[in-house]
């Protein structure tokens, strides 16, 4: 047969015999044919798609091979974590897999449901088919499901550390006896001298995202109180169940710590943590589907049962190294200057805790510390608050990081009710030192002494605080606040630069705005500025943006006297950017989509007609430590 060259390299065989013994019209005839008479079989309802008519020889094993040979190929790119023997998440797991998957799959000394060896295909029995994966397959499996069988993925897929849990104990099963099986699952609370908390009949429905909501969605209820597939004790005794993870004590201890100690937090935490996990806004495989069959009296009762308990630290299995707790005490107090992380100590075990709902840690397990901070550096976890500005801090910190902050924070004794911890630091700085900087860098654009152009385009500087500026401008230099000039000038600086410009600034007297204000938009937006609406998910701008909360978190800026033109242009901002322009630090965006453009413009006049807020005097003049130079002794 004769070769053709194609494109002057590739051979390719002469298909010319083709054209001269079969016409190219009938065979498209012919596949047209054969495609009209498929559709028709399936338009009648020929193919069988009964449960109750085994697959045959060629189906079952094309299907196997096909599930196979998928889950190999993902799982080329899955990396096991080092600590995957580890008992509390064996045990872990092992409560998962009781509550949800042995209602298919079966577990040691039981058989399979009836129901589930009537399905098609039929879940097997894991202990005797385990071993044919390896770890990194069992991932893919769990966390993604297979399609056209009854495994499901994992509820999140944002949950990585969970998956891993659920592996480590699946790949106990072949060696496992039912003995050992049943002390895993075994409940540290009798469900006898458990609290009763009876869901009230009927329930109201609320919202849950699942992230599987998917078309047609008018076919689904996509609501919580649900039916889950786990213990039939959620609904009557929620707290015997809740004892497998967290233990009798409420302290974590059933699991070694893989799960949280919740008697350090307090009621209303806990019950806006279980109705985020309801909803779907905060994600765990674990959680979500525990919560989601709660009623709201349910967790009502549950949040206040936990925070009435002791205190109960779980005792670390091994204390942690000295060097790693004092590298973990900086990072909480000081935060990381080359990425402009700021310090834990801003909002946990702190006044700021309020504005951003951030739980206790002191005293936490450093196991799910460190859980909990590499989920949230992945993206996981969701938000339990307004918003979450972990998912944006936990980007800025390593292994090795993570590993700190947990050490330093589980050898911390519990804050509870409302008890604060040392407060994060500031470096010291030379207000003389800052004033030379702030002549000859600052005041090319921001005139007047700091205060911006009459027009109003550039802010008003003198308004910011030591702690604001040092994190602003921190932030700039790493490029984690994206501004090109600022990003140009705060190159040109050290860090000790900065410290001097946020202490000057701090320095300086605010004043009101230069440029004239519209009083009948500054009264329209006083209205949202003040209540908010609750309808639109607009909290009221007061709840952050006054002394309080400036004060309690540098994170939140000073918009009282800002310039209005300014105020607007950085509120349009927020309400057009793409997903991912502007740090997840930040909830603005999500708060400014909700406004209009009256709406904003009003907010802006409204925050310019005010009075600055004072600054703190206790910042001013701080001296430096000698042992510590980046230490502010107040």
């Amino acid at each position: 047969m004769e070769k053709r060259l194609l494109f002057g390299w590739l051979i390719l065989p002469d298909f010319s015999w083709l054209n001269r013994s079969v016409s190219w019209k009938a065979l498209i005839f012919g596949a047209a044919f054969l495609g009209l008479l498929a559709f028709g079989f399936l338009a009648i309802g020929g193919v069988p798609i009964a449960a109750d008519r085994p697959d045959g020889w060629l189906t079952r094993h094309l299907l196997h091979f096909t599930f196979k040979q998928s889950v190999a190929n993902s799982a080329r790119y899955v990396e096991a974590p080092k600590d995957l023997a580890a008992e509390g998440r064996v045990r872990l797991g092992a409560h998962e897999f009781a509550m949800v998957c042995a209602n298919c799959h079966g577990a040691p000394g039981l058989g399979q449901s009836a129901v589930a060896l009537s399905m098609s295909p039929r879940p097997q029995y894991l202990p005797r088919v385990v071993d044919q994966f390896t770890k990194d397959d069992l991932f893919v499996i769990v966390q993604h499901g297979v399609k056209f069988s009854a495994m499901p993925s994992w509820p999140t897929a944002l949950r990585d550390d969970e998956v891993w849990s659920m592996v480590a104990f699946v790949r106990q099963l072949p060696k496992m006896d039912a003995k050992t099986y049943q002390n895993l699952i075994a409940l540290p609370q009798d469900p006898t001298t458990a609290p009763a908390m009876v869901a009230a009949e009927p329930a109201a429905l609320r919202p849950s995202d699942t992230q599987r909501d998917v078309s047609p969605v008018h076919e689904y209820e996509y609501a919580a109180p649900s039916v889950g597939f786990s213990d039939p004790l959620v609904r009557t005794h929620p707290v015997a169940v809740c004892a497998g993870c967290h233990g009798k004590e409420g302290d974590g201890s059933a699991t070694g710590g893989e799960a949280p100690d919740l008697t350090i937090q307090d009621s209303g935490y806990l019950k806006a943590a279980l109705d985020a996990y309801s909803g779907g806004r905060r994600k765990s495989g674990y959680m979500q589907e525990i919560a989601s069959e709660l009623s709201a009296q349910q967790i009502a009762a549950l949040a206040d049962y936990y925070a009435g308990l002791p205190v109960h630290p779980m005792p670390a299995t091994a204390p942690p190294k000295p060097d790693l707790v004092k590298r973990g005490e900086t990072i909480a107090l000081q935060g990381i200057q080359e990425s402009a992380t700021p310090a834990c100590a801003n909002c946990h075990e702190s006044a700021g805790s309020e504005i951003t709902r951030a739980p206790h840690i002191a005293g936490q397990s450093d196991t799910y510390l460190r859980r909990q901070l590499g989920a949230m550096r992945l993206g996981g976890r969701g938000s339990t608050g307004v918003w979450n500005p972990m998912l944006a801090v936990a980007h800025g910190l390593d292994e090795n990081d993570i590993a700190a902050v947990a050490a330093y924070y589980s050898t911390q004794k519990p804050t509870k009710g409302g008890a604060q911890t040392a407060a994060a630091t500031l470096p010291s700085g030379d207000i003389a030192s800052g004033h030379g900087l702030f002549t000859t860098v600052c005041t090319k654009c921001h005139l007047n002494g700091g205060r911006g152009d009459q027009e109003g385009l550039v802010p008003d500087i003198t308004l910011v605080a030591a702690p604001y500026a040092l994190q602003t401008l921190d932030a700039f230099r790493a490029g984690v606040r994206v501004n090109n000039k600022m990003l140009e000038v705060t190159q040109a600086l050290s860090y000790r630069d900065i410290a001097d410009l946020a202490a000057y600034l701090n320095s300086l007297p605010p004043q009101k705005a230069l440029a004239p204000v519209d009083a009948a938009a500054a009264a329209r937006g006083a209205a949202i500025a003040t209540k908010g609406d609750n309808g639109r998910g607009i909290p009221a701008c007061l709840g952050c943006h006054d002394i309080k909360g400036v004060t309690a978190l540098p994170l939140i800026s000073r918009l009282q006297g800002q310039s209005a033109v300014y105020l607007q242009a950085r509120l349009d901002l927020f309400a057009t950017a793409e997903p991912g322009d502007i740090t997840a630090l930040n909830p603005m965006p999500a708060i400014a989509r909700q406004l209009t453009s009256q709406e904003r413009a009003d907010l802006a006049a409204y925050f310019a007609s005010v009075s600055p807020l004072p600054k703190s005097a206790s910042i001013q003049g701080a001296q430096a430590s000698p042992e510590n130079p980046n230490r502010t002794v107040n």
